[in-house]
Protein backbone atom coordinates (compact mmCIF):
# COMPACT_ATOMS: atom_id res chain seq x y z
CA UNK A 1 0.00 0.00 0.00
CA UNK A 2 2.86 2.33 0.83
CA UNK A 3 4.41 1.81 -2.59
CA UNK A 4 1.11 2.66 -4.32
CA UNK A 5 0.91 5.92 -2.39
CA UNK A 6 4.48 6.82 -3.32
CA UNK A 7 3.77 6.10 -7.01
CA UNK A 8 0.65 8.27 -6.95
CA UNK A 9 2.51 11.12 -5.20
CA UNK A 10 5.23 10.95 -7.84
CA UNK A 11 2.70 11.19 -10.66
CA UNK A 12 1.08 14.21 -9.00
CA UNK A 13 4.46 15.92 -8.66
CA UNK A 14 5.23 15.27 -12.33
CA UNK A 15 1.83 16.65 -13.37
CA UNK A 16 2.39 19.78 -11.28
CA UNK A 17 5.82 20.31 -12.81
CA UNK A 18 4.36 19.81 -16.30
CA UNK A 19 1.65 22.42 -15.62
CA UNK A 20 4.27 24.85 -14.32
CA UNK A 21 6.40 24.35 -17.45
CA UNK A 22 3.35 24.93 -19.68
CA UNK A 23 2.42 28.09 -17.76
CA UNK A 24 5.96 29.39 -18.03
CA UNK A 25 6.03 28.62 -21.77
CA UNK A 26 2.74 30.43 -22.29
CA UNK A 27 3.93 33.45 -20.30
CA UNK A 28 7.20 33.51 -22.23
CA UNK A 29 5.33 33.29 -25.54
CA UNK A 30 3.01 36.13 -24.51
CA UNK A 31 5.97 38.20 -23.40
CA UNK A 32 7.83 37.61 -26.68
CA UNK A 33 4.69 38.34 -28.69
CA UNK A 34 4.09 41.58 -26.83
CA UNK A 35 7.72 42.56 -27.30
CA UNK A 36 7.54 41.76 -31.03
CA UNK A 37 4.32 43.75 -31.49
CA UNK A 38 5.76 46.70 -29.59
CA UNK A 39 8.90 46.67 -31.71
CA UNK A 40 6.84 46.44 -34.91
CA UNK A 41 4.79 49.46 -33.90
CA UNK A 42 7.72 51.54 -32.68
CA UNK A 43 10.72 50.73 -34.87
CA UNK A 44 11.32 53.09 -37.85
CA UNK A 45 12.21 49.93 -39.78
CA UNK A 46 8.45 49.38 -40.32
CA UNK A 47 7.65 52.94 -41.39
CA UNK A 48 6.20 53.27 -44.91
CA UNK A 49 8.89 54.25 -47.40
CA UNK A 50 7.27 53.28 -50.71
CA UNK A 51 3.74 53.26 -52.16
CA UNK A 52 3.42 51.26 -55.36
CA UNK A 53 0.43 51.42 -57.71
CA UNK A 54 -0.30 48.92 -60.48
CA UNK A 55 -3.19 48.17 -62.84
CA UNK A 56 -3.90 51.83 -63.60
CA UNK A 57 -4.05 52.88 -67.25
CA UNK A 58 -5.91 56.17 -67.23
CA UNK A 59 -5.84 57.40 -63.64
CA UNK A 60 -2.43 58.84 -62.69
CA UNK A 61 -0.52 57.12 -59.91
CA UNK A 62 -0.28 60.41 -58.00
CA UNK A 63 -4.07 60.74 -57.96
CA UNK A 64 -4.56 57.21 -56.59
CA UNK A 65 -1.94 57.78 -53.86
CA UNK A 66 -3.58 61.09 -53.00
CA UNK A 67 -6.99 59.41 -52.74
CA UNK A 68 -5.57 56.71 -50.48
CA UNK A 69 -4.48 59.31 -47.91
CA UNK A 70 -1.52 57.09 -47.03
CA UNK A 71 1.49 59.13 -45.98
CA UNK A 72 5.12 58.12 -45.91
CA UNK A 73 6.87 57.45 -42.59
CA UNK A 74 3.65 56.25 -40.95
CA UNK A 75 3.94 52.81 -39.38
CA UNK A 76 2.86 50.13 -41.84
CA UNK A 77 0.84 48.30 -39.17
CA UNK A 78 -1.13 51.38 -38.15
CA UNK A 79 -2.86 51.92 -41.50
CA UNK A 80 -6.47 50.81 -41.99
CA UNK A 81 -6.71 48.90 -45.27
CA UNK A 82 -10.52 49.18 -45.41
CA UNK A 83 -10.28 52.94 -44.98
CA UNK A 84 -7.75 53.20 -47.82
CA UNK A 85 -9.91 51.00 -50.04
CA UNK A 86 -12.99 53.12 -49.37
CA UNK A 87 -11.08 56.33 -50.17
CA UNK A 88 -9.80 55.07 -53.52
CA UNK A 89 -13.15 53.57 -54.53
CA UNK A 90 -14.67 57.06 -54.20
CA UNK A 91 -13.32 57.58 -57.74
CA UNK A 92 -16.02 56.06 -60.01
CA UNK A 93 -13.38 55.05 -62.56
CA UNK A 94 -12.04 52.50 -60.04
CA UNK A 95 -13.93 49.21 -60.35
CA UNK A 96 -12.07 47.23 -57.68
CA UNK A 97 -8.95 47.43 -55.55
CA UNK A 98 -6.59 45.22 -53.60
CA UNK A 99 -4.17 46.60 -51.00
CA UNK A 100 -1.24 44.66 -49.56
CA UNK A 101 1.41 45.32 -46.93
CA UNK A 102 4.83 44.34 -48.27
CA UNK A 103 7.05 44.20 -45.19
CA UNK A 104 8.97 45.97 -44.01
CA UNK A 105 8.00 49.31 -45.58
CA UNK A 106 5.99 49.08 -48.83
CA UNK A 107 2.27 49.47 -49.56
CA UNK A 108 1.10 47.84 -52.81
CA UNK A 109 -2.11 49.20 -54.35
CA UNK A 110 -3.55 47.11 -57.20
CA UNK A 111 -6.47 48.69 -59.04
CA UNK A 112 -8.83 47.65 -61.79
CA UNK A 113 -10.22 50.56 -63.75
CA UNK A 114 -13.56 51.05 -65.43
CA UNK A 115 -13.39 52.09 -69.07
CA UNK A 116 -15.72 54.61 -70.66
CA UNK A 117 -17.65 52.90 -73.46
CA UNK A 118 -20.97 54.75 -73.88
CA UNK A 119 -22.35 58.23 -73.54
CA UNK A 120 -25.88 59.52 -73.05
CA UNK A 121 -26.98 63.12 -73.49
CA UNK A 122 -29.93 65.11 -72.28
CA UNK A 123 -30.53 68.85 -71.85
CA UNK A 124 -27.02 69.67 -73.13
CA UNK A 125 -25.49 67.35 -70.53
CA UNK A 126 -23.29 64.42 -71.48
CA UNK A 127 -23.11 61.36 -69.27
CA UNK A 128 -20.10 59.04 -69.62
CA UNK A 129 -20.93 55.38 -68.94
CA UNK A 130 -18.89 52.19 -68.65
CA UNK A 131 -19.65 48.76 -70.16
CA UNK A 132 -21.73 47.78 -67.11
CA UNK A 133 -23.99 50.82 -67.31
CA UNK A 134 -22.26 52.64 -64.45
CA UNK A 135 -22.23 56.44 -64.68
CA UNK A 136 -18.60 57.59 -64.54
CA UNK A 137 -18.92 61.34 -64.97
CA UNK A 138 -20.93 64.23 -66.35
CA UNK A 139 -19.30 66.48 -68.94
CA UNK A 140 -20.06 69.49 -71.09
CA UNK A 141 -19.08 67.49 -74.21
CA UNK A 142 -17.50 64.21 -75.30
CA UNK A 143 -15.96 65.35 -78.59
CA UNK A 144 -12.49 64.06 -77.78
CA UNK A 145 -13.73 60.73 -76.41
CA UNK A 146 -14.36 57.78 -78.73
CA UNK A 147 -17.64 56.66 -77.21
CA UNK A 148 -20.80 54.92 -78.41
CA UNK A 149 -24.05 56.83 -78.06
CA UNK A 150 -26.54 55.10 -75.75
CA UNK A 151 -30.24 55.87 -76.16
CA UNK A 152 -33.18 54.56 -74.18
CA UNK A 153 -31.90 55.10 -70.62
CA UNK A 154 -32.13 58.35 -68.66
CA UNK A 155 -29.02 59.16 -66.60
CA UNK A 156 -29.95 62.71 -65.63
CA UNK A 157 -30.94 61.75 -62.06
CA UNK A 158 -28.32 59.02 -61.60
CA UNK A 159 -25.56 59.49 -59.02
CA UNK A 160 -21.94 59.24 -60.16
CA UNK A 161 -20.68 55.68 -59.66
CA UNK A 162 -24.19 54.21 -59.85
CA UNK A 163 -26.31 52.42 -62.44
CA UNK A 164 -29.43 54.13 -63.77
CA UNK A 165 -32.54 53.07 -61.88
CA UNK A 166 -34.60 52.54 -65.03
CA UNK A 167 -37.97 50.87 -64.47
CA UNK A 168 -37.08 48.24 -67.06
CA UNK A 169 -34.13 46.46 -65.40
CA UNK A 170 -33.58 44.41 -68.58
CA UNK A 171 -32.16 47.47 -70.30
CA UNK A 172 -29.11 47.53 -68.03
CA UNK A 173 -28.59 43.80 -68.65
CA UNK A 174 -28.68 44.49 -72.39
CA UNK A 175 -26.18 47.35 -72.07
CA UNK A 176 -23.89 45.15 -69.96
CA UNK A 177 -24.02 42.31 -72.52
CA UNK A 178 -23.40 44.62 -75.48
CA UNK A 179 -20.60 46.40 -73.59
CA UNK A 180 -18.87 43.10 -72.80
CA UNK A 181 -19.05 41.93 -76.42
CA UNK A 182 -17.74 45.27 -77.71
CA UNK A 183 -14.83 45.33 -75.26
CA UNK A 184 -13.91 41.65 -75.45
CA UNK A 185 -13.89 41.67 -79.25
CA UNK A 186 -12.55 45.24 -79.57
CA UNK A 187 -15.38 46.22 -81.88
CA UNK A 188 -14.97 49.76 -83.20
CA UNK A 189 -17.67 49.89 -85.90
CA UNK A 190 -20.68 50.47 -83.62
CA UNK A 191 -21.61 54.15 -83.24
CA UNK A 192 -24.95 53.98 -81.44
CA UNK A 193 -27.04 51.63 -79.28
CA UNK A 194 -30.77 52.04 -78.73
CA UNK A 195 -32.35 50.07 -75.87
CA UNK A 196 -35.58 52.08 -75.71
CA UNK A 197 -37.37 48.77 -76.18
CA UNK A 198 -35.52 45.96 -74.39
CA UNK A 199 -37.02 43.34 -76.73
CA UNK A 200 -36.38 45.31 -79.91
CA UNK A 201 -32.76 46.35 -79.61
CA UNK A 202 -31.24 48.47 -82.35
CA UNK A 203 -27.60 49.26 -83.03
CA UNK A 204 -26.12 51.61 -85.60
CA UNK A 205 -22.88 51.72 -87.51
CA UNK A 206 -22.98 55.10 -89.19
CA UNK A 207 -26.03 54.96 -91.48
CA UNK A 208 -26.41 51.20 -91.15
CA UNK A 209 -29.17 50.03 -88.80
CA UNK A 210 -28.51 46.69 -87.11
CA UNK A 211 -31.71 44.96 -86.00
CA UNK A 212 -30.86 42.84 -82.96
CA UNK A 213 -34.40 42.22 -81.72
CA UNK A 214 -34.55 40.35 -78.40
CA UNK A 215 -31.45 40.14 -76.16
CA UNK A 216 -31.19 36.36 -76.64
CA UNK A 217 -27.79 35.28 -78.03
CA UNK A 218 -26.85 38.94 -78.39
CA UNK A 219 -23.16 38.11 -78.67
CA UNK A 220 -23.71 35.81 -81.68
CA UNK A 221 -26.05 38.32 -83.32
CA UNK A 222 -23.60 41.18 -82.88
CA UNK A 223 -20.67 39.14 -84.20
CA UNK A 224 -22.70 38.21 -87.31
CA UNK A 225 -23.50 41.88 -87.91
CA UNK A 226 -19.87 42.95 -87.45
CA UNK A 227 -18.71 40.37 -90.00
CA UNK A 228 -21.20 41.76 -92.53
CA UNK A 229 -20.17 45.35 -91.77
CA UNK A 230 -16.62 44.45 -92.78
CA UNK A 231 -17.71 44.01 -96.42
CA UNK A 232 -16.46 46.66 -98.84
CA UNK A 233 -19.88 47.36 -100.36
CA UNK A 234 -21.17 48.45 -96.93
CA UNK A 235 -18.46 51.04 -96.30
CA UNK A 236 -20.23 54.42 -96.10
CA UNK A 237 -23.51 52.86 -97.25
CA UNK A 238 -27.03 53.37 -95.89
CA UNK A 239 -29.36 50.49 -95.11
CA UNK A 240 -29.93 47.79 -92.53
CA UNK A 241 -28.71 44.41 -91.32
CA UNK A 242 -31.25 42.11 -89.71
CA UNK A 243 -29.84 39.48 -87.33
CA UNK A 244 -32.91 39.33 -85.09
CA UNK A 245 -33.86 35.78 -86.12
CA UNK A 246 -32.24 32.37 -86.41
CA UNK A 247 -30.64 31.53 -89.72
CA UNK A 248 -28.71 33.58 -92.23
CA UNK A 249 -28.90 37.36 -91.61
CA UNK A 250 -30.53 39.69 -94.12
CA UNK A 251 -29.07 43.01 -95.19
CA UNK A 252 -30.32 45.76 -97.47
CA UNK A 253 -28.37 48.65 -98.98
CA UNK A 254 -30.08 51.76 -100.36
CA UNK A 255 -28.92 52.72 -103.83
Amino acid sequence: MGQVIKKTDNELILQRRKKIRIKRAILLFMLMTSLFVTLCLKLPYFNIKTIKVSGNKNIPQKEIISLSKVTLDNNIFYINLKYIESNILSNPYIASIKIERKLPSTIQIIVKEREAVFYNNKNNKYFVIDKDGVLLQQRADVKEMKLIKLDGIDYEKTDIGKVSEDKDKRKIDVVRNIGNVIQNNKITSITSVDVSNSVDIKLYSGNILIKIGSPDNIDKKLNKAVNILARKELQGAKGYIDVSFDGNPVFFIEK
